[in-house]
């Protein structure tokens, strides 16, 4: 089987590398100061999406900056504090946001998205995959409909990829969710798409597959990635471990790790909040997005989740707890029914690149070393078919998609 190979990172996505390069013949170990899982990984809203596709970033969005600066509590916020460190990093946002780039972004995204419950029956196997995915579909809903050149270049390539999206009348929502507000008027269903009942479940059952199949887990904090005679050393808090392949899948700590090598990733984390509310009381048929407001509602095994909005602050920023009292907030405007507090609050750092696109790909002049981060908000999504990825690129076979769009050359 070869020597093993270093994974450093113990969210979805690595654990998506990790069980990928298994059933691929390679022996891997994985490197987190946490157990799995952590980070995002654990606190996210639980869609997966293999329909999704459109780019973070869209027209328009250089109008609503100020706004987004003078509301700290909005769908998304910009610590008016960070926001000089993080202009570079808006400037290629808003660039990527442009019409002409965005058709490129969003073919890539869906390529990827697409084979996404594929990806975890093949990672997981049939018993678990029906234990913790429910494919019954995903609402967006919105007080509106939406409008603009990207609303209509998301219906043209809706089309273009034969999705199946129906469009939901106000008696649809209302048999849905019988308890919502009626300022809510728009809803369409994507039916392709599912969520997870436990975020942490399944990434917990991943990671026990990968245990079971000999992997190793050491949980460390890596300080250096360094070269050494045709090799890496991976200097940790309590021990050195050397390999020939790395791969670098450590969420929104990676751009850190790759700066001292000269490999410059613009990486931000766009911090997000969850609140878990036990016996809600609310019929809720379907995971939904609220677009407008920026928050989902998942209903899990222990409770309903509420989770979204998106905020920069940088990864050493202190979490704002407000904003997770926002969300109860927003939940109740859509649910005036809804009384219950939040039995938990959680925050935690999404990894996400201006361009919407993971990096994924092996870096040139450095043999060995290989990345696999970047999934901002659609980890659930991207991270079993982006395992899968570099897996088939770190052992030399075909890869099922074109790997260019994702390679970390893109920003040279």
């Amino acid at each position: 089987m070869g020597n093993p190979v270093l994974v450093i990172g113990g969210g979805v996505a690595g654990l998506s590398a990790a069980r990928s390069l298994q059933l691929a013949g390679r022996r891997v170990a994985i490197i987190d100061p946490l157990p799995s899982p952590g980070g995002a990984s654990f606190g996210n809203g639980g869609f997966i999406s293999p329909d999704s596709f459109m780019p973070g970033a869209q027209p328009g969005m250089l109008r609503k900056l100020p706004g987004w600066l003078r509301d700290p509590m909005g769908p998304l916020a910009i610590d008016p504090r960070y926001i000089l460190r993080a202009l570079p990093w808006f400037f290629l946002w808003l660039r990527a946001g442009r019409l002409t780039h965005m058709t490129a972004l969003a073919h890539s995204l869906y390529a990827l998205h697409a084979p996404a419950l594929t990806e975890w029956k093949r990672l997981l196997g049939p018993d678990l995959y029906g234990r913790f995915i429910r494919e019954e579909g995903e609402v967006i809903l919105g007080d509106t409909p939406p409008s603009g050149s990207a609303a209509d270049l998301e219906r043209h390539l809706i089309a273009q990829f034969g999705l199946e999206v129906d469009a939901l009348s106000s008696a649809d929502i209302r048999r849905l969710y019988p308890q919502i507000s009626n300022v809510v008027k728009f809803g369409v269903l994507k039916k392709g798409n599912a969520h997870t009942v436990s975020p942490a479940g399944i990434n917990s059952a991943l990671a026990d597959m990968i245990l079971a199949d000999g992997g190793q887990f050491h949980r460390e904090s890596v300080l250096k990635l360094i070269p050494e005679n045709g090799q890496w050393l991976i200097l940790t808090s309590t021990a050195n471990h050397r390999a020939c392949d790395v791969v670098v899948a450590a969420g929104v700590w990676s751009a850190q790790l790759l700066a001292p090598l000269g490999i410059k990733i613009p990486l931000e984390s766009q911090r997000g909040y969850h609140v878990m509310i036990k016996n809600s009381g609310l019929e809720i048929g379907l995971p939904f997005i609220h677009r407008g407001r920026g928050i989902g509602f998942t209903p899990m095994l222990d409770g309903l989740r509420v989770a979204g909005t998106v905020e920069f602050s940088g990864i050493d920023g202190m979490p704002n707890e407000r904003r997770a009292d926002q969300a109860m907030f927003h939940a109740r405007q859509l649910f005036p029914a809804l009384t219950q507090s939040p039995h938990s609050i959680w925050t935690g750092q999404r990894p996400s690149t201006p361009d919407s696109l993971p990096v994924i790909g092996g870096v040139a002049n450095q043999p060995g070393l290989w990345l696999c981060f970047g999934h901002g908000t659609h980890g659930m999504t991207a991270a079993p078919p982006s395992g899968r990825l570099i897996a088939e690129l770190l052992v030399g076979e075909r890869t099922f998609i074109d790997p260019t769009p994702y390679s970390p050359s893109r920003f040279k």
